[in-house]
């Protein structure tokens, strides 16, 4: 699947990709109008540019709220109703990463604050407000809750939310344990205290979830970052500007250009849900590299058991390690780390399966935990698997990442193909999977006078008014296109790659076609076509 070298051909293509896209687009109805909430600012409470509040410790724990300030940047009105019970409103959640020695972890989080009367605030860069009744946030309008409102102590658990619908119960049962820590942000003194980390970064992230919006798709940029200058256990000082609409994570790749994130994305209920994948290897030694993983848990309820690296059998494996963020304050979530093997040609990390303990520690969302190796062998790309933890249509989310070279000049498996289906979509779509260096044979069906099958190297789930859905992310890196040949019955072929470097990568392909020659709509997509090189 290497890119086509010829720059105008591949210019071509695009154009002819997006000129389709375009006249599907324009053939669909008005588009629906709809929420989207995201974090405009945190530790800013208007002249307050430093509004993190510290509330003291107990058995070396410190416990901390900040302020949020969240913008309606959709074209609708965002539900904010809380009297009475009603829980169509946000709930909001603090959390606190630290970055040292190249690892970004997760070491705090809070209890939720539940949004209660909308006061629609002007912001410059949130839009011109129109402003609504303290039930809705209006459209270009803000809401701010100062660090004291967002005191943990009085909040609610992550438990009681489904991240997927945004949808929570009225969750009555409140944070138990000792002030000043109950409920609150809470960070190991350890963790936090200048003198025992040298060098350590942090950072700050608050995250919205609520209904209105997830419903609406419009919830993987719900949340926020801002970096912190630590001066002292007692003392933060919000030391960066907010870094709006990206989950924590990207802080790493900010401060460190050599980490790659890629999305694991997942259908639970008809909607998307995003593990958002960090990964660095690193050369440690004349012979050793080290591998570390972050995954963040954005949206997902089906939540996360397992995490697998694909390594070679004669590989050495040392140095296995694990780190999450503890839950607190009545929570009754198991906190027993994951084991880390390497047996069977992965080195796995694992939690109990949900059958077995509905309480187990899995990867649950709003928060991120972390997976390290070393090993005797130089980086490729290789397939990772996130196994998922409560039932589901799917088992488990699989993501490219870097692993241990199998020392080959070639991959050594077959590639595969695997499908998937959407709406309204043609499936008449399919592909063979031929061994590493063969040719791959794209056949579809369908009465049209003309198709292109096209490739990226990202999935998607992008649902249109008609139906249909776009499977093949036009966001991520463009890989190749194909004209499709002898509709209705058409085919195309490609060549797989023999490069190592290539080795576990996949391309996401879909065809699009036009010219209905038997009464069908004017744009017809079709099921996807997933190639994936073998390692």
């Amino acid at each position: 699947m290497a890119r086509q070298a010829n720059a105008g051909k591949l210019y071509l293509a695009a154009v002819s990709f997006f000129s389709l896209f375009a006249l599907a687009a324009s053939t669909q109805a008005t588009p629906v109008q709809t929420p989207d909430v995201y974090v405009y600012d945190i530790g800013v409470d208007g002249g307050n540019t430093n509004d993190i509040r510290y509330w003291g410790q107990s058995s070396g724990i410190a416990a901390y709220s900040i302020a949020t300030q969240s913008c309606n940047a959709g074209s609708a009105t965002l539900d904010w109703f809380d009297s009475g019970g009603d829980t169509r409103h946000p709930v909001i959640s603090q959390n606190m990463f630290r970055l040292k020695d190249g690892r970004f972890e997760h070491i705090g989080q809070s209890w939720l604050k539940h949004g209660f009367c909308a006061v629609n605030e002007f912001e410059v860069d949130c839009g011109p407000c129109s402003s609504t009744s303290c039930n809705t946030l209006g459209l270009g309008c803000a809401d701010t809750y100062w660090a004291s409102l967002n005191d943990g102590a009085s909040g609610r658990s992550k438990r009681f939310v489904n991240a997927t619908s945004g949808e929570h119960t009225d969750s009555t049962p409140g944070p138990t344990g000792v002030l000043p820590i109950r409920g609150r942000l809470q960070v190991a003194v350890s963790d936090i205290d200048p003198a025992q980390n040298p060098g350590a970064e942090y950072f700050i992230e608050g995250h919205y979830v609520t209904a209105d919006d997830a419903a609406a798709n419009n919830d993987r940029n719900n949340a926020s970052w801002r970096k912190l200058n630590v001066v002292g256990v007692n003392n933060l000082d919000g030391g960066g500007d907010t870094v709006t609409e990206q989950a924590a994570i990207y802080a790493w790749r900010a401060e460190d250009p050599g980490v790659t994130i890629r999305n694991g994305v997942n259908n639970e209920s008809g909607r998307a849900t995003f593990f958002f994948l960090g990964y660095k290897a690193e050369q440690t030694g004349p012979t050793t590299w080290t591998y570390e993983y972050a995954i963040q848990n954005m949206n997902s309820d089906q939540s996360a058991r397992s995490f697998s690296v694909p390594v070679p059998g004669a590989t050495t494996v040392s140095n296995i390690g694990f780190h999450d963020v503890d839950y607190h304050s009545g929570d009754p979530y198991d906190l027993t780390d994951w084991p880390g093997t390497n047996s069977g040609g992965n080195v796995t990390w694992q939690t109990d399966d949900f059958a077995t303990n509905a309480n187990a520690n899995a990867l649950r969302w709003g928060t991120l935990y972390n997976y390290r190796f070393e090993a005797n062998a130089p980086p490729i790309q290789v397939t990772a698997t996130i196994g998922l933890f409560k039932p589901g249509t799917n088992t488990e989310v699989t993501v490219t990442v870097d692993g241990p070279d199998i020392g080959s000049s070639m991959c050594l498996n077959s590639a595969s193909v695997a499908t998937r289906n959407g709406g309204a979509n043609l499936n008449t779509y399919s592909a063979n999977a031929p061994s590493t260096g063969g040719v791959v044979n794209f056949n579809v069906t369908g009465d049209y006078s003309f198709g292109l099958m096209f490739a990226y190297g990202g999935p998607a789930s992008i649902p249109l008014a008609n139906g249909q859905v776009i499977l093949s992310d036009p966001g991520s890196a463009f890989i190749f296109s194909k004209a499709i040949t002898g509709l209705p019955a058409g085919s195309a072929t490609e060549n797989v790659p023999t490069n190592l470097a290539l080795c576990g990568f996949t391309a996401y392909t879909q065809v699009i076609m036009s010219g209905p020659t038997a009464g069908g709509p004017p744009i017809q997509l079709t099921n996807s076509q997933d190639l994936t090189i073998g390692f």
